[in-house]
């Protein structure tokens, strides 16, 4: 996943789908005044360069309809309804699945329209490369594999856990980016601020903002943006739980014993508000905090492409009226969605 190969191909995917279908959807969007959801539009943006980095497919969930694409929905469906095992007495959602009714009759759909979905790109890919000669300039992640030698069923199974790691941190953290940039109006101005000042210092002359393409040197100097989705994702982290089992006997940084084979659950969302950690501010949105010396360690290079992108040509306006809170799944999702309109901004 961070070879450079693959690093350079996921940018070039990245690039191509936000200037070639997000940002020419959010165009067709303001000329029709249209409310539209952010996070779906987010979630849909996410799959498709997931799903194009994994298989070399594009299964066009960015379309102008917003159509429904039955990979996508059974592959959410899947999840969620997997999650949910977790808060029900086992032996009760496994008599629903001995019988094949309720939820459990519709995740095994689910997962047989998501299985013979990844199943015939597998076995096609297969046939192309061998027809080939295995001679191979594709850049997604199941034609490199198949040079090694994985089963078929192997490779099925790595790919969606690719696509299970990649389709919903990206997305779900750039909703509530947005989110926080309707609650936080002055960051979304030092934000501008930073990007207008970065691409001042082209070489070429100035160009109408809609033509802009960011480099990557330009992106790794928006320390800001950068500063402002750390921030976004200590206070709504997109993974809120996650648990570890122990390998060996150790013992916890504060002393506490644990066993082999112990199962430790953590919160993320809770350590990213602990007053202990953060201070007595640690509720308050401060982008400043993550930055030192101007500079941060990390590097967010999809998501300050995709933030920027849309801030420095549209204003994201929130519809009023809405209830904008966590939902409780694997990902912290908008439990109701984010409803917003995008405007067009003044030239530079």
């Amino acid at each position: 996943m961070h070879t450079s190969w693959f690093l350079e191909s996921t940018h070039g995917v990245i690039q191509d789908l936000v200037h070639q279908k997000l940002l020419s959807l959010i165009d067709e969007f303001v000329k029709l005044e249209k409310v539209i959801d952010v996070q779906d539009l987010l979630l849909r943006f996410t799959f498709d360069n997931i799903c194009i980095s994994t298989f070399g497919i594009n299964p066009g969930c960015l379309s102008i309809e917003l159509h429904d694409v039955p990979f996508a929905e059974a592959f959410e469906k899947a999840t969620e309804i997997s999650y949910h095992r977790l808060f029900i007495p086992t032996f009760i959602w496994k008599t629903l699945r001995f019988f094949g009714v309720g939820q459990e009759k519709k995740l095994k759909e689910a997962i047989r329209i998501v299985h013979t979905f990844v199943r015939e790109i597998v076995t096609n890919r297969r046939i192309e490369l061998r027809k080939s000669g295995y001679e191979n300039d594709r850049s997604d992640i199941l034609s490199r594999l198949m040079s090694d030698r994985f089963s078929d069923e192997m490779l099925k199974d790595l790919c969606l856990s690719f696509i299970l790691a990649g389709r919903d941190t990206t997305s779900v953290g750039l909703a509530w980016f947005f989110w926080l940039m309707h609650e936080h109006p002055h960051v979304e101005r030092l934000i501008l601020s930073e990007i207008k000042e970065i691409i001042s210092h082209r070489k070429c002359d100035r160009e109408n903002i809609y033509e802009i393409v960011f480099t990557k040197d330009e992106l790794k100097k928006m320390v800001y943006l950068e500063a402002a989705v750390s921030e976004t994702l200590r206070l709504y982290p997109s993974v809120p739980h996650d648990a570890k089992e122990a390998k060996e006997d150790d013992i916890l940084p504060n002393g506490a014993a644990v066993k082999k084979k112990d199962l430790i659950i953590y919160s993320m969302y809770a350590l990213g508000r602990n007053e202990l950690v953060w201070g007595k501010d640690c509720r308050e949105f401060k982008p400043e905090r993550w930055i030192k010396n101007g500079r941060l360690q990390f590097s967010y290079i999809q998501m300050k492409m995709v933030a920027a992108s849309i801030l420095l040509r549209y204003s994201v306006k929130v519809v009023g009226g809405q209830t904008v809170v966590p939902k409780v799944t694997p990902t912290l999702y908008m439990k109701n969605g984010l409803s917003v309109k995008f405007k067009h901004r003044p030239g530079l």
